[in-house]
């Protein structure tokens, strides 16, 4: 089933709130559903991404001027692109490849349907800047007074239940 506009999710919390293990915790039980999903990062921490293959063909590739580079076998396709991609054309990219939904970690200044993870009250804010937001993941200290009650709310040990809510959820985006 090709991935459609409702079928983007971010993942958004500030540093050391649990959004990369949320992911891997939603891949593992999408993937056991059946449920094709890939994924797309914002690296956050300032500075390129790096690859570690400077003996390789294609390190070769970037270094002598490639805008796009390629890399297929055994199953897997590593690309890099060498130019600024807005989100709107990494997410083209991913359209043919026909996920039934996409994980973004990070990506906070966008407005996609968004699982907002606060660790402190100070993290509130990210609730304020949210357009969509589908669930709410909390540390012990944020206040559940202070979230609206329409959200969906679970405290972070309650992983079972909101990976239950968030797989029934995305595969409703898919009927």
């Amino acid at each position: 089933m090709a991935m459609g506009s409702g079928r983007k999710v971010q993942v958004v919390g500030y540093k050391n709130s649990g959004k990369t293990t949320l992911i891997t915790n939603l891949l593992e039980a999408a993937a056991r559903a059946g449920i094709m999903t890939g994924t797309l990062k914002h690296h956050g921490h300032g500075g390129r991404v790096e690859f570690r293959d400077d003996e390789s063909d294609t390190a070769a590739h970037r270094r002598a001027g490639a805008v796009v580079s390629g890399v297929e076998g055994g199953n897997t396709f590593q690309l890099c692109l060498n130019m600024q991609a807005s989100l709107c054309k990494l997410l083209e990219l991913y359209e043919p490849l026909g996920l039934d939904l996409l994980l973004l970690e990070g990506f906070k200044e966008h407005q996609l349907p968004r699982i907002v993870l606060l660790k402190e009250n100070a993290d509130l804010k990210l609730l304020e800047d949210s357009v969509e937001i589908l669930a709410v993941i909390a540390w012990p200290p944020v206040s559940r007074q202070l979230i609206s009650a329409d959200l969906p709310f679970f405290r972070i040990g309650e992983k079972v239940q909101y990976i239950d809510f968030l797989l029934d959820l995305f595969k409703g985006l898919n009927t």
